[in-house]
């Protein structure tokens, strides 16, 4: 009776953990600590990030609205979908949306996106952008971190609702027109 009865709480342990775990690999923002998340339209040409100009360009930040909770629970649910990504990328980095989380005011996270280059830029890596690969040879292949037209889409309507338009681009390239 003993064995049986910690065998069961072994068990649950056990999904606890492993459910734990696939809910962290899954979104790597869960165990962030931040008080504030603000999104930012800004003019990032030249491989400008967002970083760079809450240091040392605000001018180049159009727009900023602070996210609510559920805004950012949106925002991360597209971004670290497993079918968020799976298409090619640019070679060009041009951002022109970003959110940063800040603790105390300071950075502590920041994500910057560029639906021209179709892809995102984020101190932490997001397990979902290294799970399909493009294979150019047996001997060699790539991460396939673009974004899908799924989610090129999502994000477009994420920023849009934002009032944030000044660069956003219909969604027409040759990123729109894939499965």
């Amino acid at each position: 009776m003993k064995y049986r009865r910690l065998s069961k709480y072994c068990l649950f342990y056990l999904l606890f953990i492993v459910q734990t775990l696939a809910v962290s690999q899954t979104n790597p923002f869960t165990d962030l600590v931040y008080d504030t998340v603000v999104a930012y339209e800004f003019k990032g040409d030249g491989e400008t990030l967002i970083d760079y100009c809450l240091k040392n360009a605000k001018e180049r930040i159009n727009k900023e609205s602070v996210l609510s909770s559920e805004q950012v629970k949106d925002f991360e649910t597209i971004i670290t979908s497993k079918t968020a990504y799976g298409s090619t990328t640019a070679f060009c980095f041009d951002p022109h949306f970003a959110v940063v989380y800040f603790l105390k005011g300071k950075p502590v996270e920041t994500i910057d996106v560029c639906l021209s280059c179709n892809y995102l830029v984020s101190r932490t890596e997001i397990p979902s952008t290294t799970l399909k690969y493009i294979k150019i040879s047996d001997d060699y292949s790539y991460p396939a971190n673009g974004f899908s037209s799924a989610a090129r889409k999502q994000i477009y309507q994420f920023i849009k609702d934002l009032g944030f338009t000044k660069y956003l681009q219909p969604l027409n390239s040759i990123y729109d027109n894939q499965p």
